[in-house]
């Protein structure tokens, strides 16, 4: 616990005392891990004079029987005690494109620790970019706050709203430092919207959602320049470095930067493996095909920012006492010459098959955040990225629960149990449901394959406020843990629509020279399709005739959740008249892009 034996058993008799008197000895197992107990025990003869009783010799009977996985102590207001948070984004991460599932791919550190954690290989997120990140910092389903990236453009009032509590906020009560660096894109119309003000005490990153990855430059309506900023300003002379090298760097100088013993929560969105598909000199390996070489050099640059803030840690003595999240933001894009690979795994990004929305990710911790027992472990119960929220939160003491009268209430679930189960089963799953996507038809002409709900239009509702039928639906999709006509009881997906055609599976090498241009022909399911995807992981065998009861069941609801859907359409700075020009933003801002609203 960081302090020493006489000060842990000092600890210790206080909430051992007040659990007797709660007649909930029990739990006394939530403690101390096997190795502490294992400490503790050895070393308690030594203390027996200072501290004699009945209580201390009871805690140590009980405290010697006990096995439990974690360290953290969420009863003391001690904040050394906390763990160090970490959560690591990789951007259009295909499922096959890490190094434990495919030997191509030179992944060494993101490997190691995979193989030292938890791998989680049932986590959801959206399909594509701004909906999974603002679904993760705010603890709602994407549906409950945007499903568009319409912050694209940096007047939008999409994002996040700023009526919720993001989790660095949260974090915050509990004490601790926040940072972050990288890829935003959760708004940036009024200075109310960018990071510094939404509970990061640094920010060094970009705000939108896609730019060159060596200049960072982009276009922005009438507006084409380096979009990175720092606080509560532009990043002057900071451009012009590749984006990796950019935000991992400052990564580690945060971490170097740090005051102990005050734990840290940083939040690192890589840029990588987002296109356009750039590389510095050094890192291609040319035994691999030359149209998949660029791709995987951005792994393996992504691979070594890891290590450098893995390294970090260790060097500030804060590795052992770390817990680290790395996750994908959605699935691999595999048409029309892009060069993710979600084998075996069928869709891409913008489609709500399970190559856009089941994505890679594991969870890692020091040797005094997880047990051994839990190191080397697959878990397979179903996660959702806005379910980090509740489970961080509640772990370091601080309630959840966001209720505002003008916004929808948080959706995450607390997951630490189920994360502390070694090796978990879907049947483990304390998620019974995930709403992937709610896309109505559009009302305002055509949109892309990433404006599933724009902010003018809403969810469930047509204009004259009647409720939309299926047959409206533009695409959507549903997970659900039901019974099937045999009573077996299984997780079914329901997914409608197109899906725009990138319902395709792709093979374990590819992109190659041969195939590197998936076009859009899968016809996708215009009126309904329904897979058992623990049976049929892959979504090749449809149920929808077979099972008509589910799929009538899943329709159903999913007709329910349209009714709820809020899309992010709030600013405080309701006016477009209170926004300046693009060429009055390059004038006031140094040729950079920045908030454009609301401007004193």
């Amino acid at each position: 616990l960081g302090l020493n034996y006489e000060s842990e058993l000092q600890v210790l008799y206080r909430w051992h005392s007040t659990l007797l008197i709660n007649d909930k000895s029990a739990i006394c197992i939530n403690i101390l891990s096997a190795l502490q107990v294992h400490r503790l025990v050895k070393n308690m003869r030594l203390h027996m004079t200072r501290m004699a009783g009945t209580h201390v010799t009871t805690l140590a009977m009980a405290l010697g029987a006990v096995l439990i996985p974690f360290v953290y102590a969420t009863t003391s207001s001690n904040s050394t005690q906390k763990p160090h948070i970490i959560i690591a984004l990789a951007d259009d991460f295909g499922w096959h494109n890490i190094g434990f599932r495919n030997p191509e791919i030179e992944s060494p550190v993101l490997d190691g620790l995979a193989s030292d954690g938890i791998i989680l290989n049932r986590h959801y997120t959206f399909k594509y970019c701004s909906p999974s990140r603002s679904s993760m910092l705010s603890g709602r389903l994407p549906l409950h706050v945007n499903q568009n990236n319409e912050c694209n453009l940096v007047t939008s009032r999409s994002g996040i709203d700023l009526r919720m509590t993001l989790l660095p906020q949260k974090m915050k009560q509990a004490g601790y430092a926040t940072a972050m660096t990288g890829k935003w894109h959760c708004g940036a119309r009024t200075p109310a919207n960018l990071p510094i003000n939404r509970g990061f005490d640094q920010h060094f990153g970009f705000l939108k959602g896609g730019e060159d990855h060596m200049t960072q430059v982009l276009s922005d309506e009438d507006f084409r320049g380096p979009d990175l900023w720092h606080g509560i300003g532009p990043a002057v002379g900071r451009n012009g470095t590749f984006s990796t090298y950019l935000y991992g760097g400052e990564a580690v100088q945060i971490i170097h930067g740090h005051t102990l013993p005050q734990p840290l929560f940083m939040y690192l969105p890589f840029q990588v493996t987002h296109s356009p598909y750039e590389i510095p000199p050094g890192y291609v390996n040319p035994n691999v095909d030359p149209v998949r070489r660029t791709f995987n050099a951005m792994v393996k640059i992504m691979d070594q920012a890891m290590g450098n803030v893995t390294t970090a840690l260790k060097d500030k003595d804060m590795l052992d006492n770390t817990l680290l999240l790395f996750s994908a933001d959605n699935g691999g894009v595999t048409h029309g010459g892009q060069l993710g690979n979600n084998f075996p795994l069928r869709g891409q990004k913008t489609s709500s098959w399970e190559g856009g929305v089941r994505v890679t990710a594991f969870l890692w911790g020091g040797s005094n955040v997880l047990a051994a027992h839990l190191r080397g472990t697959t878990s397979n119960a179903f996660i959702h990225i806005c379910d980090w929220y509740a489970t961080f939160t509640s772990l370091v003491g601080v309630d959840p629960t966001d209720d505002h009268p003008d916004v929808p209430g948080i959706d995450s679930i607390d997951q630490w149990k189920v994360l502390m189960t070694p090796n978990a089963s879907t049947q483990d799953s304390l998620r019974t449901e995930i709403p992937l996507a709610f896309c109505p038809q559009t009302y305002g002409g055509e949109r892309g394959s990433d404006n599933c709900c724009p902010t003018a239009e809403g969810g469930g509702w047509k204009p004259n406020g009647t409720k939309l039928n299926p047959s409206e639906w533009r695409n959507g999709a549903l997970i659900q843990q039901t019974a099937g006509k045999d009573g077996r009881t299984s997780f079914y997906k329901m997914i409608w629509g197109t899906q725009f055609g990138f319902g395709i599976h792709t093979g374990p090498l590819s992109p190659n020279a041969s195939g590197n241009s998936h076009r859009s022909t899968d016809p996708g399911c215009p009126s309904g399709c329904l897979f058992d995807i623990i049976a049929d992981p892959n979504e090749t065998n449809d149920l929808r005739t077979s099972e008509p009861e589910v799929f009538a069941r899943l329709i159903a609801r999913q007709q329910v959740i349209g009714l709820g859907v809020h899309q992010t359409n709030y600013s405080d700075v309701d006016s477009d008249a209170a926004c300046i020009s693009p060429a009055e933003m390059v004038s006031r801002y140094t040729g950079f892009l920045g908030p454009r609203c609301g401007l004193s």
